[in-house]
């Protein structure tokens, strides 16, 4: 699964998986573009070592963190651009038809 390893190896240490699912998700993110996720943990991301990653493991957690949340999947694997990840609203509790 995208991401998995990486929020195994690079989260889980700091995070518990339900500071990233549920409420707590939904206040953070809910309605906001996949950009704004997507470039705060890579700029702050792992507290370690912020901005560590390469853009494509930044991108798979967000792909990990919106499956953690039971978030719909698209067609495509989820792009390393911000600019693309803008046109891409969270909407939390919106669910596959």
């Amino acid at each position: 699964m995208r991401g998995r390893d990486t929020y195994a190896m690079q989260c889980k240490s700091c995070h518990t998986p339900t500071s990233h699912t549920g409420p707590t998700f939904a206040s953070w993110w809910d309605r906001k573009p996949l950009s704004e996720l997507y470039l705060f943990i890579s700029v702050k991301m792992p507290k370690n070592e912020p901005g560590s990653l390469q853009p494509n493991e930044y991108a798979d957690l967000v792909a990990y963190l919106l499956r953690m949340n039971d978030m719909p999947g698209g067609s495509e694997e989820l792009p390393a651009d911000s600019v693309a990840l803008k046109k891409i609203r969270i909407e939390v509790g919106k669910k596959e038809p």
